[in-house]
């Protein structure tokens, strides 16, 4: 079966290879009309990289960074009402490494608060990174903030967006300005997001059945502040400030109704919640570029960063006339301290060295105090859990860039060292070091002006974060079992490595026109997988390393004009997994997005613009373990645009957001008789299944716009 699926791997890469080559020697090369010198970074970098530029995030019009990711080829965005997670090659949860302006985004940072006019551009870079990083085994989304413009000027935008019978409103603003020695841009968001929610929820299993309605409204308020200021006291130094703050309320509640069809209740067959979290983020960054006589550059970046979060939790759970109370009171605080550092030299030839380092500290704090009243007012229980955790990363890294007529080569080493020490509650003081040296080799051929070919091999790693470390362990409220246990973390973790191999290429036949195939595979070893057990009567998952598991997909990409007012984009990619602890069918990587695309359709005339953009992912049926099953229907996502130049640089924009009101499906089931039947999924013995449809509604928004 291994042979089998490197093999179709193989061909799909010679198919391909053999497609360019055809093309490049039977077609006449095509009359380039140079406009000007503007660097193609996706055309001309060694790495596959594609970026998405301020001009693109700005017709694409999305509400916040995460609406905008949702377009670009090979990324899927999960959005929930506590966070968004980007994924590449389907796979999230640190296996894509997100950076801000090229350093690690700080822990709990999430992008449904920032908004596309705050960011100059965003790198995708699919393959590994001797400089910008290897903890990256599925790629690297790197979010490049505002940088000051080269004159002064005002942007002003507001938009409102109309979900159910929840408005949510949003605002913004830039400034930007220039003298002789100094430049800066300040820019500043504000938005309201509103999310009703309903929820079905059918559970079946050896003990009985029920159906459960939840009705929820999360109402999420955030502002964000990027100031930017330069200092350029000569021809040979600039000292730049980049600093972002964010400010956070969530508000969520909830309430559930269970209807009882066979056996037992759960212990609150009514209930109701409320959560309320606050978070800051406060994130500033000074750097000094030094440019020498040999033409030489040396970088020198200190940053820190503040990030404490609050929650408040209530819950009342109903069981007839008796009613028990929870409340949990939990604070996070995550400090970081970094330094880097760059030297960049050319001292022969075509060749371009790059020497650096990366250090840093992060450290967190994390309290959690919980008292359970009975329906009398006495108190049942006091839990106060406290711990400390301390990330130390030291990083030193080599890379040369060179070309070779047609070619261009790219080969780095870089060396980490990960220190994590966890104390506090019942657990002892633990501390973990981890080393990795991580070479990274790519090469781009050009086979013709227009055409050019890719492959690299690289050794990257995906680091336990904090939550999975820090061993407190997070209760369920109500209906405690296998498919709803508690969660906790396991300081005994380790960082998960991985062999890869990318390859891919590309045909420009236009400015803004492409037509590309790419592929990839990856073999991991110490995977994480969730362990399921019992400890008394709860069940609990916590994290923990469990042997190799390896991936590999393709990925076809085609940007045309069809006319000169008519574009068409689209893409689709296909991902593969198999986890040898476990064992199949359905054996891949837990959450993995087996299939995704998008198809979109722009037409322009005159002062006005329409345009529509389809988005798929496909479900699946995943085994993160010998006896739990579980499954995911699939996605699918209508959007539609129009926009009128009202009148110079006025703009109205109109979008109608998930037209096809799909709801979403998740199953999660537990059987104790599967663990060795591959057929495990007639339940039998203890047996419990959830199902969870969540319904979906169209949103209607409309903004303005002015650039002066």
């Amino acid at each position: 079966m291994q042979s089998f699926r490197l093999g179709r791997l193989r061909l799909v890469i010679a198919i391909a290879n053999a497609i360019a080559c055809g093309h490049a020697v039977a077609s006449e090369p095509p009359v380039v009309q140079v406009t000007g010198a503007r660097y193609d970074q996706r055309r001309e970098d060694t790495a596959s990289t594609v970026v998405l530029g301020r001009a693109q995030l700005a017709a694409d019009g999305g509400r916040t960074l995460a609406d905008a990711l949702q377009r670009v080829p090979g990324i899927t965005v999960d959005i929930t009402g506590r966070g968004t997670e980007i994924r590449m090659r389907g796979l999230g949860a640190g296996y894509t490494q997100v950076l801000l302006n090229g350093v690690p985004a700080p822990a709990g940072f999430s992008i449904d608060t920032l908004a596309p006019e705050l960011v100059e551009k965003v790198e995708i870079v699919r393959a590994a990174s001797a400089e910008l990083g290897t903890q990256a085994i599925a790629g690297t989304v790197n979010i490049v903030l505002r940088k000051s413009a080269g004159k002064a000027g005002r942007e002003l935008n507001a938009a409102t967006e109309r979900l159910g019978r929840r408005w949510s409103p949003r605002a913004g603003a830039q400034w930007s300005g220039k003298d002789h020695h100094w430049s800066w841009l300040a820019g500043v968001n504000v938005l309201r997001t509103a999310l009703p929610e309903r929820q079905l929820q059918q559970e079946r299993g050896s003990d009985g059945a029920r159906d459960t309605a939840f009705d929820s409204l999360g109402v999420i308020d955030s502002a964000a502040l990027t100031p930017r200021l330069a200092w350029k006291p000569n021809d040979t130094d600039t000292v730049t400030s980049q600093s972002f703050a964010s400010f956070t309320r969530r508000r969520i509640g909830l309430a559930g109704r269970e209807t009882l069809l066979a056996g037992a209740a759960t212990d609150f067959p009514e209930l109701d919640s409320r959560f309320r979290a606050r978070a800051t983020l406060l994130r500033s960054d000074l750097t000094w570029l030094h440019r020498l006589e040999s033409g030489a550059t040396l970088e020198l970046t200190a940053g820190a960063s503040h990030h404490p979060r609050s929650t408040d939790f209530t819950f009342a759970g109903h069981a007839g006339a008796d009613t028990t109370t929870r409340h949990v009171q939990a604070d996070i605080g995550d400090d970081l301290l970094l330094t880097k550092g760059k030297f960049t030299a050319t001292p022969w030839g075509r060749h371009a060295l790059v020497a650096g380092w990366d250090v840093s500290r992060g450290e967190r704090t994390q309290t959690r105090v919980e008292q359970e009243y009975a329906p009398d007012g006495t108190l049942n229980f006091a839990l106060d859990q406290r711990y400390r955790g301390r990330i130390d990363r030291t990083a030193f890294y080599l890379q040369d860039d060179w070309t070779a007529g047609a070619w261009s080569l790219s080969a780095g080493l870089r060396h980490e060292t990960l220190v994590t020490a966890i104390a506090g509650g019942d657990a002892a003081r633990t501390r973990q070091v981890g080393r990795l040296w991580s070479p990274v080799l790519q090469a781009a051929w050009k086979l013709a002006d227009t055409t050019t070919w890719r492959a690299g091999v690289s050794r990257t790693f995906k680091a336990p974060t904090m939550v999975e470390l820090i061993p407190r362990r997070y209760t369920t409220d109500n209906g405690n079992s296998a498919t709803n246990p508690d969660t906790e973390g396991n300081p005994a973790l380790r960082p998960e490595l991985a062999w890869g191999l990318d390859t891919g290429i590309e045909r420009y036949l236009g400015p803004d026109a492409l037509v590309g195939a790419s592929a990839y595979a990856r073999r991991i070893e110490d995977v994480t997988l969730q362990q399921l057990y019992q400890d008394g009567s709860r069940w609990v998952s916590r994290p923990a390393n469990s042997g190799r598991a390896s991936t590999h997909g393709v990925a076809f990409e085609a940007r045309l004009a069809l006319t000169p007012a008519l574009s068409v984009r689209a893409d689709v990619a296909r991902n593969w997994s198999r986890v040898a602890a476990v064992p199949g069918p359905d054996n891949r990587l837990d959450r993995q997005v087996p299939v995704s695309g998008t198809l979109g359709l722009d037409y322009r005339t005159g002062a006005m613009a329409f345009g529509a953009n389809f988005g798929y992912q496909g479900g699946a049926r995943t085994r993160p373990s010998a006896r739990l099953t579980t499954a995911a229907s699939a996605q699918r996502k209508l959007d539609a645009y129009a926009t009128w130049q009202l009148a110079p640089g006025w703009r109205l924009r109109v979008d109608a957001i998930n037209l096809l009101r799909r709801d979403s499906v998740a199953r999660r089931a537990y059987s104790a008789a599967a663990a060795d039947a591959p057929a495990a999924y007639n339940l039998g013995g203890d047996w419990r299944e959830a199902v969870t449809a969540t319904q979906t509604r169209t949103a209607l928004r409309i903004g303005l716009e002015t650039r002066q």
